[in-house]
């Protein structure tokens, strides 16, 4: 492997390109419910500056947990199991990209959104610059609170929210819009953010990181995980029901399926066997699911 490509692969891990590159579904979806014949100048230019924005955030998040992440290396991984979330992740950690690297990527990315969504209109880059903000904070409260998965819901949700307001005439909608924040938030916190700290309980435990797992225990953690999980699942299907006149009975039937198969279903297994793996399997299910109901939502209207 060339030395640009082991380059440019530690930098997709330090951004989590994975998870960031699926992570523009989000405030896609957005777009498509305040405008859903976006011009395609403008759709383009949205997708890039969230892409740009959401490598940023990603990458900040391990630039700030670099000292944590060195102490991880000596921790074993409990999951023993294929890890989305970790996929390529933590080259800082591993040595394998020098810090100044890391932070020149991050800044230079967080630049080209902020300027990208300043053309399609002030408040997404305020909300971007809010939610770097928020990343920071979540970052500081590792070792002090084990509700800070309530800001990572916040967070994600106002990436989400990003969307809507880059539409050339976003409509004044705060049903539509207060149901997107809320499926988000809660998507975020059942099935990504809990069910990832409870794959790390054990080792989260031995470094002092403050999680809900570590304070409250796996069972009751999956349950309220599940119960997020039922909020984002009532969320996003009355929001696909609200936006019936634009997104088509396909777009229902996405938000439908997807909730029960990527959220409720491994959700209700997590209840049922709170384990690392079984965590794990929700974080890495759930994490396809605003791309599924985006995809069925775009069908529905190239259908039209």
């Amino acid at each position: 492997m060339t030395l640009a490509l082991q380059q440019a692969k530690a930098l997709y891990g330090l951004s989590r390109g994975t998870q960031a590159t699926l992570s523009i579904a989000q405030p896609l979806i957005a777009l498509l419910l305040a405008d859903e014949h976006p011009a395609p100048g403008r759709l383009a230019l949205a997708a890039a500056a969230v892409l740009a924005g959401f490598f940023a955030v990603f990458a900040l998040n391990d630039l700030l947990d670099a000292p944590l992440d060195r102490l991880r290396r000596t921790c074993d991984d409990p999951a023993r199991g294929f890890d989305l979330e970790r996929a390529g992740l933590h080259p800082l950690a591993d040595g394998k990209l020098p810090y100044a690297a890391g932070v020149a990527w991050a800044a230079a990315l967080g630049a080209v959104a902020v300027v990208a969504l300043a053309v399609l209109g002030g408040v997404c880059a305020a909300l971007f610059l809010a939610g770097a903000a928020l990343e920071v904070l979540y970052c500081l409260l590792a070792r002090v609170t084990p509700y800070k998965f309530l800001v990572s819901g916040l967070l994600v949700a106002l990436g989400g929210c990003i969307g809507w307001f880059a539409a050339a005439h976003p409509a004044p909608d705060p049903l539509r819009l207060g149901l997107f924040g809320l499926w988000m938030a809660s998507w975020e916190m059942g099935g990504r953010n809990i069910p990832n700290d409870l794959a790390d309980v054990e080792e989260d435990a031995v470094l002092g990181i403050t999680t809900l797992p570590t304070v409250h225990g796996p069972r009751r953690s999956a349950r309220v995980a599940f119960g997020c999980l039922l909020v984002a699942s009532a969320a996003g299907t009355a929001l696909a029901v609200t936006a019936l006149p634009s997104f088509g009975p396909l777009g229902v039937l996405g938000a439908v399926l997807s909730a029960v198969f990527l959220l409720l279903v491994p959700g209700a297994a997590l209840v049922r066997r709170p384990s690392a793996a079984t965590a794990l399997g929700l974080f890495n299910r759930a994490s396809f699911q605003p791309p599924c109901v985006l995809a069925a939502c775009g069908l529905a209207l190239l259908l039209r």
